[in-house]
């Protein structure tokens, strides 16, 4: 339905084409899987017809939208908002102006991503949920401290627009690749998280408060949902102030995952596609993850046994094969 057009604007606010494939978070490219559990864009643009012509017909929409704003950009705004049809107008304006008036900002995403990843190590696993959802991982505390507390407000905050960006390009392709509503798994492996950290650092906080605010407007239907691995003993105490920074409706998508059992159950992977630094069976060996974590012995991958064959002496888990022989305190060993 409408013109097969990416979602984030006129050729003027886009990159350049050759920027235009997003990959810079992607190690390889993202496995084909049947996407069946996911809703058709054709059901959806049906049963939501009257209410997508009810917001292009809107007046303060009549010098903003274009030929490339199609019915399945509109269609993420009116799951958003629930059908009311003067709140997706006002989000789709707003969303449009900011896009035009960051149009720079956009133009060297492919750039910041090079550079986020420098400080906060974040990438795209090779292949997707069991019913077809790509995976965004981020270990953005499993770094020097020093050097992502050195960066400005405004570095985060537009480090924070790259990674938003990317994974809404990327659902964008695969929405329109497979005619299915595909949104982003989110990991984010809070390994490394102190409480002296997370208090010092509370302005970080705050802005990822104002980034859940914008992503409301600018990245409607964006995230299924937000795996925290590896959490911290005063999860509680994070969670609240989380609370009161981030969106509900985002709060209500975050899954704490600490076995290795809620991992798989709530990124909707099988163990063998789960990354060894999460407690899986995949040895992820990408560029972006820092090298402590891929040799941190605690770290190896791990074998889930079937519950019907557990016993008192293996409640849960079983080591598997330890790649990481041979390596000590992050350096291989002769």
């Amino acid at each position: 339905p409408g013109p097969r057009m990416p979602l984030w604007g006129s050729a003027a606010e886009r990159p350049p084409s050759k920027r235009r494939s997003s990959r810079a978070m992607t190690d390889s490219p993202v496995q084909q899987h049947p996407t069946a559990e996911l809703p058709l864009v054709s059901d959806l643009i049906a049963q939501y017809k009257p209410v997508i012509a009810a917001v292009r017909a809107r007046p303060e929409l009549a010098t903003v939208l274009q030929p490339e704003h199609d019915d399945i950009f509109i269609l993420r705004y009116v799951i958003s908002f629930r059908s009311d049809v003067g709140k997706c107008a006002d989000a789709i304006k707003r969303a449009i102006l900011w896009r035009r008036e960051h149009a720079s900002v956009l133009a060297r995403i492919d750039e910041l991503q090079m550079e986020v990843r420098k400080i906060i190590p974040t990438g795209m696993l090779p292949w997707r949920t069991n019913s077809g959802q790509p995976i965004q991982v981020a270990i953005p505390f499993a770094v020097d401290a020093k050097t992502w507390s050195s960066k400005s407000e405004q570095w985060h905050h537009e480090a924070g627009i790259s990674n938003r960006e990317v994974a809404y390009r990327v659902c964008d392709r695969l929405t329109r690749q497979s005619g299915r509503l595909v949104k982003m798994v989110m990991i984010q492996d809070l390994t490394g998280l102190s409480m002296t950290f997370a208090m010092q650092n509370s302005k970080l906080m705050q802005n990822q408060g104002k980034l859940s605010k914008l992503s409301e407007f600018l990245f409607p239907q964006l995230v299924a949902t937000v795996v925290v691995t590896h959490p911290p003993s005063f999860v509680s105490t994070l969670y609240k102030m989380s609370s009161a920074v981030l969106s509900e409706r985002l709060m209500k998508k975050v899954k704490l995952a600490d076995t290795y059992d809620k991992t798989c159950k709530y990124a909707d992977l099988a163990p063998e596609k789960v990354p060894h630094f999460l407690g899986g069976q995949y040895y992820w060996d990408a560029d972006w993850v820092p090298i402590r974590v891929k040799t941190n012995p605690a770290n190896a991958p791990k074998m889930i046994v079937p519950a019907e064959s557990r016993t008192a002496d293996s409640p849960g888990k079983a080591k598997g094969i330890n790649p990481f022989k041979g390596f000590r305190n992050g350096n291989a060993s002769t």
